[in-house]
């Protein structure tokens, strides 16, 4: 592919998570959103969404990655946690759950990593299908915080590391 042709289709595809992005923001998904594109395909977004918590999305449309560097903070990377919340991505990509709530292994692979504490949740498409990475994205992060902390034993984790009010929850 041609350098100026690959350079649109990198603007396209940052476009077109922008969009999705904003749509998300349109509906109150995120209480704050902005975007910061860059040269090379890459881009930068940062929002406000759970527990009023700032966090912050890396676009590689190059490498077909989507990065959020600090989606928990304050988990050591040893602990039971942290081996829970790998299992439960693994389980995000398990055909035993509906198609609408995976990530299809064949589209698309989810990782962690656990620098000094901060887990960084990456999606590494296998196509170029932005939109759907996207999307699943912003999901499993949302079921992250919706099921995986809610319905495990991490109110202290909330409370401590995320803000929670105990008397409010």
């Amino acid at each position: 592919m041609p350098i100026k042709s690959k350079k649109a289709a990198g603007n396209a595809t940052i476009g077109l998570v922008t969009a999705i992005l904003e749509g998300y923001a349109a509906k109150a998904v995120f209480r704050g959103f902005s975007a910061h594109p860059h040269t090379n395909g890459k881009a930068t977004y940062r929002m406000v969404w759970h527990y009023d918590r700032s966090f912050e999305l890396l676009l590689d449309v190059p490498k077909k990655t989507l990065r959020f560097p600090a989606v928990l903070p304050g988990v050591p990377p040893r602990s039971p946690m942290y081996r829970e919340l790998q299992a439960f991505l693994k389980a995000r990509q398990s055909e035993e759950l509906p198609e609408h709530r995976r990530v299809n292994p064949a589209k698309a692979r989810l990782t962690l990593a656990n620098q000094r504490g901060a887990v960084s949740l990456k999606l590494t498409m296998k196509d170029a299908d932005f939109r759907y990475a996207t999307r699943k994205m912003i999901h499993v992060v949302h079921e992250i915080f919706m099921v995986f902390l809610v319905d495990g034993p991490y109110f202290e984790y909330m409370v401590e590391q995320l803000g929670l009010d105990p008397d409010r929850y």
